[in-house]
């Protein structure tokens, strides 16, 4: 009989049945004598499991791992796992597409969730600092302009449609930016995922937003004028 476990699943986004269709285990040992004897020291083990979903036949990489000293309280040995792809159940936070933000904006954007899903906070937070400086540039704000961030988000309000409760936001991502990469001080990360949803608002009013609705008005413009020379 096929051995079976039971995982979530990415694609079914749900806990489901997995076989089990191959394993291999790997170990390491540290051994040492005494008095004649051999003894087992340090060891690690792992167990790589090949896992199929029986509901969408996606597959999973399964690693399963212990060393010497993982025990609960009751001596049982403890194990750790991770799977590969990762599992999206574990809070982790998915990259949105951006079809017109500027490349090196984009880039920078989906480096820093890479960050946060690896559970960097400080690399986040400077990320998150330093793409809302970028922006501040691709919108012309530069130094030349504008002498330190604080500054160049103030002329953002300068730009349209910007309410100036984002402004007040933003100026809050300055600071989270400035503990990271002054003090070195790792922001929470519920406060560090409110601080990427507000950077996705941003680069959506800014870019998504603003030339979807500029391609929606001209296709009415053209369609009005079609409908004109249809009429004369």
């Amino acid at each position: 009989m096929t051995d079976r476990v039971k995982i979530y699943c990415n694609t079914c986004q749900g806990e489901t049945n997995h076989d089990v269709k191959s394993s291999h285990d790997q170990s390491f040992h540290e051994e040492f004598e005494d008095h004649g004897q051999t003894f087992v020291g340090y060891y690690e083990e792992t167990q790589f499991r090949f896992l199929i979903c029986r509901g969408c036949d996606t597959a999973t990489m399964e690693e399963k791992w212990t060393c010497s000293g993982m025990y609960d309280q009751n001596g049982d040995e403890v194990f750790s796992y991770s799977y590969h792809p990762k599992r999206k159940n574990l809070g982790e936070r998915q990259v949105k597409r951006f079809h017109h933000v500027d490349k090196k904006l984009n880039n920078s954007y989906k480096e820093i969730v890479t960050a946060f899903q690896q559970g960097l906070e400080i690399v986040t937070a400077m990320g998150v600092r330093a793409l809302l400086e970028g922006i501040c540039v691709i919108e012309g704000i530069d130094d030349k302009k504008a002498w330190g961030l604080a500054k160049k988000i103030e002329q953002l309000k300068e730009l349209p449609n910007i309410p100036n409760t984002i402004i007040d936001g933003l100026n809050g991502l300055k600071f989270i930016g400035d503990d990271a990469a002054h003090r070195l001080n790792a922001t929470d990360k519920h406060t560090l995922c409110l601080s990427i949803d507000l950077l996705e608002s941003l680069l959506t009013h800014l870019y998504e937003a603003r030339i979807d609705l500029e391609h929606k008005a001209n296709m009415v413009k053209m369609t009005h004028n079609k409908k004109k020379q249809s009429d004369v």
